[in-house]
């Protein structure tokens, strides 16, 4: 397992899970702060890929504990000059990789070190969680209200790269893709605010992912809250068809169980467990106030 110290912002630790201690420290730079690290691409946790992919609030790099000194590929860095407050990331099954900012902006690229092949322009709330499908065509973004579904393929119409990703291609000018906007409808939000006295928060959203797995469902949590989208739905415009399931603690983070769409793994302050996604339900007064208690 990486890990990361405040107090030495541009290095990385590893930690054996087996002995619970520190056993290597990679020195990335002492010039920047590590903001986040995440795989080479999507799946590369199930293989035997050395190297991965670090984040600052303005470059991207890749990491190879390989190295002497140093762990930073020099090669494979990307600094920009302008600050661009990069928050999240994400990489496909291929390991192309999408990057988001506290601007709202979203860049896509088809290999590390590059330019972004597009930039999708911000809508103004700051990206605090992106995930992408496996095979790049749609990107999931979580704003702190609602989450943005956008399609990276670029539409018929749009000249001979119609029908390629957005990875690989810049999307015409006047082209540039419609998120879908996926939020809690206002009277289940008034509803939700009575029981929990908390106001809408998402946790990062995620799809469901395994090796050849289709992405089904999408999950996210607000408060005490686990709430689910059906992706087909969803892509066929259905925004504001959810379901949801109230826990006795705030749900801290919630992801599918790795493999399939039907088991969230959720952590509670104290808890962590696994819960059937069959058990949430569509959103009614009764739903929104029934409180799961977590040891039955």
């Amino acid at each position: 397992m990486i890990l990361q110290n405040p107090l030495a912002p541009g290095a990385l630790y590893r930690l054996d899970l087996e002995t619970g201690k520190v056993v290597d420290e990679y020195k990335v730079s002492d010039d920047f702060t590590v903001k986040s690290f995440l795989p080479d691409a999507k799946f590369a946790q199930t293989t035997q890929q050395q190297t991965f992919i670090g984040l600052s609030h303005n470059g991207v790099f890749r990491v190879d504990p390989r190295l002497a000194g140093s762990k930073l590929v020099d090669s494979e860095f990307k600094q920009y000059a302008t600050k661009n407050d990069f928050s999240v990331a994400t990489t496909t099954e291929s390991g192309r990789l999408a990057i988001a900012s506290n601007k709202g902006d979203i860049r896509l690229f088809d290999k590390l070190g590059k330019n972004a092949k597009t930039a999708l322009p911000a809508l103004g709330d700051p990206i605090l969680g992106i995930d992408v499908t496996a095979d790049g065509r749609w990107v999931l973004a979580t704003c702190r209200t609602y989450l943005l579904l956008i399609d990276t393929q670029i539409p018929d119409g749009a000249g001979r790269y119609a029908g390629q990703s957005g990875f690989d291609r810049s999307f015409p000018a006047a082209q540039k893709p419609t998120p879908r906007r996926l939020q809690l409808r206002p009277e289940h939000v008034a509803h939700m605010q009575e029981q929990s006295r908390e106001g809408v928060s998402f946790t990062p959203a995620k799809f469901n992912a395994g090796l050849g797995e289709q992405e089904k469902t999408i999950v996210t949590s607000t408060g005490p809250y686990v709430v689910a989208w059906n992706f087909r739905h969803v892509k066929a415009g259905n925004v504001m068809n959810y379901t949801l399931r109230r826990f006795s603690d705030t749900v801290i983070a919630d992801n599918f169980k790795f493999g399939g769409d039907r088991e969230i793994i959720v952590t509670l302050p104290e808890n962590v467990f696994v819960e059937d996604k069959k058990k949430l339900k569509a959103p009614t007064r009764e739903s929104i106030s029934s409180i799961v208690k977590t040891w039955d």
